[in-house]
């Protein structure tokens, strides 16, 4: 699991152990962030400067799930020129996203977490309530993190 190999799960922190830059840059309000992958190899990851922290943080880790699930793969690519649904794509991203900020494995899950609503939880983890029910929809996808 990415977490406990390198003992983090910060999407930031995973990007510099994964050798995958990011840059924070002025884009156009709706959008929050994307990644590339430029002809020399690597990849490098898009922010737009505006974001809150922690919007910026789950944008990361969401353009970190894309990096690391669909390598190779353009969503705008894909949505102008096929007619893929690219929706699957999202989810699994912010699946993944939800894991690294929402992981029931962690010592203090229970303590924290437990008793609380998806509401109460998209409050504290800084996620939105659309991922935190993603998130424990845990039996239509594999571990990711």
């Amino acid at each position: 699991m990415l977490t406990q190999k390198y003992g983090t799960s910060s999407p930031f922190s995973l990007c510099d152990y994964l050798k995958i830059g990011v840059l924070r840059l002025d884009l156009p309000a709706r959008t929050g962030g994307f990644c590339l992958e430029p002809e020399e190899g690597g990849h490098v990851i898009v922010l737009n400067s505006a974001l809150p922290p922690t919007e910026c943080g789950f944008c990361c880790a969401h353009e970190l799930g894309h990096v690391l699930l669909h390598p190779g793969l353009n969503e705008q690519a894909m949505t102008d020129l096929t007619n893929l649904c690219t929706q699957k794509l999202e989810n699994e991203a912010d699946y993944f996203a939800a894991c690294l900020f929402i992981d029931p494995h962690l010592q203090d899950w229970h303590e924290r977490f437990d008793s609380l609503t998806v509401e109460q939880i998209a409050s504290l983890s800084g996620l939105p309530e659309r991922v935190v029910r993603l998130r424990f929809q845990e039996q239509l996808f594999q571990n990711t993190t």
